[in-house]
């Protein structure tokens, strides 16, 4: 294939940059091999077309190199402005401006207008990327003016899309310079043109754009997100369109409407993450995410925004140092340290505490697990107790009077005691009647009252009750009274509905508190539980 041959393919793969890349690559050898240096610099200008990063700035630079060996003013030129080119597209422009403002000093020896404009347009593009907006703005009415007497079509080049670039960079210029009166006729004046030349209507977008951009300028918010909406809906190409959507996000963050302005400040995010790299003219964007994320007290997105903040204001420090100077920002670097210092140290203790509320919340489920484990296992217990209680219930019949009668005339015989044998057997008389009449029902009955009753004195009385009922006064007092209860609530069930105080009341005790203790103490279980039980088996 010849070079027009392999240039017209190449043109037709442009979506398919990896078969592209096959057909450059033999263009460049093709012009090697025959040692033509027009046709290797024309070859590394196609390889800029299809590479990107430092491969592209390799080959720009290669470019140049070559031009110079071929030693021809506007070739040079040329290869210049094909090296800012590469430049623009890495968004380097300190190093673009300069190597179109080399390129710039060779075309103006040959003053050819189209050429001088034509650079004239990529260095005031490259002015305005870099915040210089006066210089931008004097160099692209010239544009314009020239522009607009000369857009036929010479050669390959079609100047009517110069004079459209120049229009809507102008406009662009105007805006941030506030010149809105002006903005108004040049956007009438694209849009008419488009009107008149069918062929570009893919443009009105743009000026469209421009018209929203300029209400947001003039805190005009909801008719700037009219106009912008309008305009990315309009578009008809594959570009992202950010600063369309940065601006209508901030006209709907202007107007109170947070939650839509915020899908588009993440879009901005979005491209950061990919490309690491945002134009400073968004800044904003990522104040206004710090921001949110703050109202909503999310304070890890918060840190990470004050993150990228920092580290977008250290490459704007580096590549724009005087548009870097003209934004107007929130958050200088001090606020942003700062906050970034204070939002790592509530994170910490934020961090901290919720450690200390898991290990608490873990100590409460493992002491739960083990009062739950020890709660059925006491209900367990119960349940085993009172089985074991009914099952030898006969056993706890009283002894009858005529056992202790009989017992008593033999160990009167026996004379153990050293007590008068007749008043041991007084004694049990009375004890037996005691017993019998349920006097243990009476509150306040104490060993020297019962003493008084039986006519003896408290030390008879209590080695008496010892030796002949096995147990202490008090034991012996207490037992009366639990088995009446406990024989009350088996054979009479409406006795179970009465209340435990009014129970330990009735049977003599003077506390709830005194009867629950000595009954849980003689049978191992609460009487609660074995109310419950007597119930439920009844």
């Amino acid at each position: 294939m010849n070079y027009p041959e392999l240039e017209l393919a190449i043109k037709k793969i442009e979506n398919n940059p990896e078969e592209q890349w096959k057909y450059i690559t033999r263009f460049i050898q093709k012009a090697r091999k025959e040692n033509n240096l027009e046709k290797i610099r024309r070859g590394y200008v196609l390889a800029t077309f299809n590479k990107r990063g430092q491969e592209q700035i390799k080959y720009g630079d290669s470019i140049l190199m070559i031009a110079k060996k071929i030693n021809n003013i506007d070739i040079i030129g040329d290869s210049y402005l094909s090296l800012g080119m590469s430049y623009i597209s890495n968004e380097n422009y300190p190093k673009a401006l300069d190597a179109f403002l080399k390129g710039y000093d060779y075309i103006k020896k040959n003053k050819d207008p189209y050429l001088i404009h034509n650079t004239e347009y990529q260095i005031a593009q490259t002015k305005s990327y870099l915040g210089l907006y006066q210089d931008a703005n004097k160099l692209l009415m010239n544009c314009v003016a020239f522009f607009r007497n000369n857009n036929e079509k010479i050669g390959d080049t079609n100047y009517k899309y110069y004079y459209l670039y120049s229009l809507i960079a102008l406009i662009e210029t105007n805006t941030y310079l506030s010149n809105f009166e002006i903005n108004q006729s040049l956007i009438r004046e694209g849009k008419d043109f488009i009107e008149t030349h069918p062929g570009f209507q893919e443009y009105n977008a743009y000026f469209t754009s421009s018209q929203g951009t300029d209400f947001y300028y003039q805190g005009k918010y909801d008719q700037a997100a009219v106009k912008l909406q309008e305009a990315i809906e309009s578009y008809n190409d594959s570009w992202k369109h950010l600063t369309d959507k940065y601006y209508l996000g901030m006209s709907f963050w202007k107007m109170n409407k947070k939650e839509e302005a915020l899908p588009y400040f993440l879009l901005l995010d979005l491209e950061y993450n990919e490309t690491k790299k945002l134009d400073p003219r968004f800044r904003p964007a990522f104040e206004m995410l710090i921001n949110y994320y703050s109202e909503n007290n999310d304070s890890r997105k918060q840190l990470e925004y004050i993150n990228k903040l920092i580290l977008l204001d250290r490459a704007y420090e580096k590549d724009y140092k005087y548009l870097n100077s003209t934004l107007n920002k929130e958050y200088d670097t001090k606020k942003l340290f700062d906050e970034k210092e204070m939002l790592e140290n509530k994170m910490k203790w934020e961090r901290l505490i919720y450690i200390i509320l898991i290990s608490v919340g873990l100590i409460l489920i493992v002491l739960l697990t083990v009062l739950l484990i020890k709660y059925y296992q006491k209900k367990r217990h119960f349940k085993i107790l009172y089985e074991k209680f009914m099952e030898n219930k006969d056993e706890e019949i009283p002894v009858h009077e005529e056992v202790l009668m009989a017992e008593s005339k033999e160990n009167i015989l026996d004379d153990q005691l050293g007590i008068n044998p007749l008043k041991v057997e007084n004694v049990l008389k009375v004890l037996s009647d005691f017993e019998s009449d349920k006097q243990f029902l009476k509150k306040n009955i104490s060993l020297a009252s019962m003493s008084k009753l039986c006519g003896t004195n408290t030390v008879y009385l209590s080695r008496i009750i010892n030796f002949y009922k096995k147990k202490s006064f008090n034991e012996y007092l207490n037992e009366l009274r639990l088995d009446y209860i406990v024989s009350e609530w088996k054979n009479k069930p409406k006795t179970r509905y009465i209340s435990i105080q009014e129970t330990a009341e009735n049977a003599g005790y003077n506390t709830t508190q005194t009867f629950t203790k000595n009954f849980q103490e003689k049978y191992q279980i609460p009487p609660t539980y074995f109310l419950s039980r007597l119930n439920k088996e009844n």
